[in-house]
């Protein structure tokens, strides 16, 4: 019982192939604290960039369409032009900033996970409205975390925005003799400087999340040992299986080289342990090549094979071990064989006349 409980227990890494499943399936490990941090250090950084530009154009736009309003009669077209040009300014002065945050979001996102493009998150889950699961999430440990990411990221933007809003409280009278511009600009100001130090604060909290997001994501991709071992036989076969290709293999390959025994000019044997078919043809060879071998049943074999098909059979006890142990089919003889094979070779021709 306790050996059953340890195999379900998720105590193995991730293999290669589990983690490319995950990704086929659209689970990938990625911080969205980071990414919302980059997100808002970027919007205010091209915010703060782009606002002297943003003035220009709003007070061009502005000062044209007051001076020319005395010589134009406000109809319904005018009034619509009016609105018209104040819209295209404005997408004007904001295109860029959303530009901008635009491509850091791809960015940060890219960055993590790289390009994943999965649909199956499209596909509607009905099991998320089973009430009894949804209550269960509730109170799981990634919906703890999250409320306390909400509670910190709360409390990090009001103490940043006290602590700003307090340090220029001693600024506060100087308002009362500012002109409407200058006002802006100082709350504009002080805006972005509340910005920027709640994203800097956000992004280390980011950092931590992101280690943390890291963790929970390898935890649930671990896998028990019954996993390991199932995923093993189907990646690398089943041994059964796997043995009884190599068998059925062997087989091919030792039927091949049985019907190359009839083609051998002489067999030599043990006699009995070892049987080795030579060839030789002098025209397109260098040497003569090795077209059969076995020892016991195989041996066996190659002599019926080559006494029926009247091959001649050699026994050179030494020889036959030598060929057997040291080529193998299809290889030509050794230098140091030669004489040995030359001289079988000799007495076969002699024995069929053929010198």
């Amino acid at each position: 019982m306790n050996l059953q409980l340890f195999s379900q227990e998720r105590t193995f890494p991730a293999t290669p192939r589990r983690r490319q499943q995950a990704r086929e399936r659209g689970q990938v490990f990625r911080s969205v604290e980071l990414s919302s941090a980059v997100l808002l250090l970027v919007t205010f950084a091209a915010m703060r960039l782009a606002v002297p530009t943003m003035g220009r154009s709003i007070s061009a736009y502005v000062t044209e369409s007051l001076s020319s309003l005395p010589t134009k009669d406000l109809t319904a077209i005018e009034v619509r032009n009016l609105f018209v040009g104040a819209g295209l300014v404005g997408l004007r002065v904001v295109i860029p900033v959303l530009a901008a945050a635009f491509g850091a979001g791809i960015a940060v996102n890219l960055a993590q996970v790289g390009f994943v493009l999965n649909g199956r998150g499209l596909t509607p889950d009905f099991s998320h409205l089973n009430p009894v699961q949804g209550f269960t999430r509730l109170f799981s440990r990634r919906a703890w975390v999250e409320l306390g990411k909400t509670l910190a990221k709360m409390l990090i933007v009001g103490w940043v925005t006290y602590s700003t809003v307090l340090r220029e409280t001693q600024n506060l009278p100087k308002l009362l003799d500012m002109g409407m511009v200058d006002t802006l600009k100082w709350v504009g100001l002080v805006t972005y400087s509340a910005a920027i130090r709640a994203g800097v604060m956000m992004l280390v909290m980011a950092g931590l999340d992101w280690f943390y997001q890291y963790w929970e994501y390898e935890q649930g991709l671990r896998m028990t040992r019954q996993e390991v071992i199932e995923e093993s036989k189907e990646t690398e076969g089943r041994p059964e299986v796997k043995g009884r290709i190599r068998e059925r293999m062997r087989q091919i390959m030792r039927r091949r080289m049985m019907a190359q025994v009839p083609k051998a000019d002489v067999v030599v044997t043990n006699p009995t342990h070892y049987a080795v078919a030579l060839r030789y043809d002098p025209l397109k060879m260098k040497a003569p090549v090795v077209v059969a071998k076995g020892q016991g049943y195989v041996a066996l074999r190659i002599r019926e094979i080559a006494q029926a098909a009247r091959v001649t059979i050699v026994e050179n006890k030494p020889l036959a071990q030598a060929l057997y142990k040291t080529v193998e089919i299809g290889q030509g003889v050794p230098e140091k064989l030669y004489q040995a094979v030359a001289e079988v070779l000799a007495f076969v021709y002699k024995l069929k006349g053929k010198i």
